[in-house]
């Protein structure tokens, strides 16, 4: 595993609107990385997508070399955001299941 999160050319709408815009990085593993940018920048919604709750349009997330959100990767990734709210492009399980 050469990194710990690699997004690839990755696309979010939310609310008819492109959050994200073919976004690409690599998190090398062991290190701390930070996320800096504006209200409204798609922080939150990028941390989404690399937990796997966030429906994404087009592109590629892979945490710890598995699909971002998949079964493997849930007692190994967590996610708490600072003001926790209800998602309304979640279904009711897929929100019981993110703030359980």
């Amino acid at each position: 595993m050469d990194a710990a999160v690699t997004v690839t050319d990755l696309v979010v709408h939310r609310g008819g609107r492109r959050v994200l815009h073919g976004l690409g990085f690599a998190a090398p593993p062991g290190q701390v990385t930070g996320l800096l940018g504006p209200s409204g920048g798609g922080k939150t919604t990028l941390l989404r997508a690399v937990v796997g709750v966030q429906r994404i349009s087009s592109g590629q997330v892979t945490v710890l070399g598995e699909p971002a959100g998949a079964r493997s990767l849930r007692s190994r990734v967590g996610y708490v955001t600072q003001a926790p709210s209800v998602y309304p492009d979640l279904t009711v399980r897929e929100n019981v299941r993110h703030f359980a």
